[in-house]
């Protein structure tokens, strides 16, 4: 059995399944998509899932730092070997999908996704998705789908997230067993992959369901500046139409959204 850098501290199995078939837990890690990388790169099959209670270095979109402290959210990557161009596109919708369905449908939590993955509750992020693909000249290669939770987070430990995050024990009232969102989690990560395999459609609409930013007039931060306008809806692809000043839309693949008032 292969292991990639240092040993895991449990490994555990479940045929049932494809992502999520193997789990390697770790008690501390710089990064869970670093070393999912190093897996993949080292011949890690299709759906291994690298977990970790404490992440030194967790990063988020546009390379932002992700805040937990040890053992108090889920983070965990996921390899996955390269499918066709357009299921890439859709893999954060599906890890955002999948987050939505599992916190709703296992504990009761009502969320909304904030384009383009950010999972919300009441209108504080409780989950990111991040995505990350290794392609080669030949087209072939492996995506890592990083997901982190907030469990039993208390957002006000953290200056900077204090306003804008919450946790499902800040939600609830109570703490919940990470063992049991990982389950829930992985089982509906399992589901819409091989969803995906079909076609993005089918996901693109069930998550454009779920989206609390469509019909709000925003402000799209991107990396090349920023544009205001009214959130109009998602295309096939789950790129953001945006109707500006003078009615013209423009396509938005990427962002962080803001409200306006």
């Amino acid at each position: 059995m292969q292991h990639f850098g240092a040993p895991p501290r449990s490994e555990r199995f479940y045929p049932d399944r494809v992502v999520g078939a193997r789990v390697l837990e770790y008690d501390v890690l710089d990064s869970t998509m670093d070393m999912a990388r190093a897996a993949a790169e080292g011949g890690a099959t299709h759906g291994t899932v690298i977990r970790t209670a404490t992440q030194l270095v967790g990063r988020g979109r546009f390379a932002r730092h992700w805040e937990s402290n040890p053992g108090d959210s889920l983070l965990l990557s996921v390899v996955l070997r390269m499918p066709p161009l357009p299921i890439r596109a859709a893999l954060s919708v599906a890890g955002s999908l999948a987050v939505r369905d599992s916190l709703a449908e296992t504990l009761g939590v009502e969320c909304g996704i904030k384009w383009p993955n950010d999972v919300t509750v009441a209108g504080k992020k409780i989950a990111g998705v991040l995505v990350e693909s290794q392609i080669t000249v030949d087209g072939a290669g492996f995506a890592i789908l990083g997901i982190g939770l907030n469990v039993n987070l208390s957002p006000e430990s953290f200056k900077g997230i204090a306003e804008t995050a919450t946790s499902i024990s800040q939600t609830l009232g109570t703490s919940v067993e990470l063992d049991c969102v990982e389950e829930a989690l992985l089982r509906n990560l399992d589901s819409v992959v091989a969803t995906l395999a079909e076609g993005n459609r089918p996901i693109i609409d069930r998550w454009r369901t779920h989206l609390t930013t469509l019909g709000l007039q925003v402000t799209i931060h991107a990396r090349d500046g920023t544009i205001q306008g009214e959130a109009m809806d998602v295309d096939e692809e789950g790129a953001l139409l945006l109707r500006v000043q003078g009615g013209v839309i423009h396509r938005m693949l990427e962002g962080d959204v803001t409200l306006r008032s």
